[in-house]
């Protein structure tokens, strides 16, 4: 009887050993079918060449599709995601599907991220000026303005299957420092958005200007703009001032008629209303 019993037993963990590898081989299968697919959908992507740069004012966007996002790039101490370009740096703007927000001091969490699209094409020309020295020089490092500021980066979790194509608006570069166009900051989280000003407002910069943002959440909603993680709440559905809108400014200038890099005199642009709704869970 023991012996009937044994056998029984054993018949039964045979069977069980060999749901358990069935299981253990689709959620494999399943895996590698995303990963495949996710692979087909970045090789659509022609990963273009970057132009070498001439001179120390002339910069190249670079090509990020397809890239992991904790492959490139840094997070500044102001808590912005920055790519070098040569002397100066650009920031990294993150916008996804849900408009959730994506810690990006965080290695591990950029790690499950990787780059669907991109606004400004690989190859868009960016142009450095430098501050001056008293006797007219460039000062090394020291960047007066800039005709791009921000590259908008559409990112996907690693293993997404969804290949349908991302359009987004490619912004207008900067013809000269006194001149710049507004963002695209529909989709994107609130955080993602701007930066809190010492004088305790939430607002975006465009050169030496900065643009104040006038919060308008759907579920009528106060929120305080010194909390990052109310801020994180939110995604943009609607701002009042279309992108590629052009925002001019004059700067100030001293006893000596020289103008000053950061103090602006007056500017077309002072706000802009951005509608919100609540990040789904």
């Amino acid at each position: 009887m023991k012996k009937k019993y044994t056998l029984i037993l054993a018949f039964i963990m045979v069977l069980l050993m060999t749901a358990c590898n069935q299981n253990v081989n689709q959620d494999d299968a399943e895996k590698n079918g995303k990963e495949s697919k996710t692979k087909n959908a970045i090789s659509k992507h022609e990963e273009v060449t970057i132009k070498t740069s001439p001179d120390k004012y002339t910069w190249y966007v670079k090509d990020y599709v397809g890239k992991n996002l904790a492959s490139f790039g840094y997070t500044s101490l102001g808590g912005d995601r920055m790519d070098h370009y040569g002397e100066g740096y650009i920031e990294l703007a993150l916008i996804n599907q849900s408009g959730k927000y994506i810690d990006i001091e965080n290695e591990d969490e950029l790690k499950k991220y990787y780059v669907a699209a991109q606004n400004l094409e690989p190859n868009t020309e960016i142009k450095y000026t430098f501050q001056k020295d008293e006797e007219g020089n460039d000062e090394n490092g020291l960047i007066s303005s800039q005709t791009v500021e921000e590259i908008l980066l559409y990112v996907k979790e690693v293993g997404n299957t969804d290949d349908t194509e991302i359009t987004l608006t490619p912004i207008q570069t900067a013809p000269d420092a006194y001149t710049y166009y507004i963002r695209d900051y529909v989709g994107r989280n609130l955080e993602e958005c701007g930066y809190l000003s010492l004088a305790g407002d939430f607002r975006d910069a465009y050169g030496a200007a900065t643009v104040k943002f006038v919060l308008i959440p759907d579920d009528g909603s106060y929120i305080d703009p010194t909390d990052e993680e109310q801020l994180k709440k939110y995604k943009v559905t609607e701002q009042n001032i279309a992108p590629n809108t052009e925002i001019n400014f004059t700067l100030q200038k001293d006893s000596n008629g020289e103008e000053y890099d950061n103090l602006t005199e007056n500017q077309n642009i002072e706000e802009v209303e951005l509608h919100l709704s609540l990040v789904e869970e």
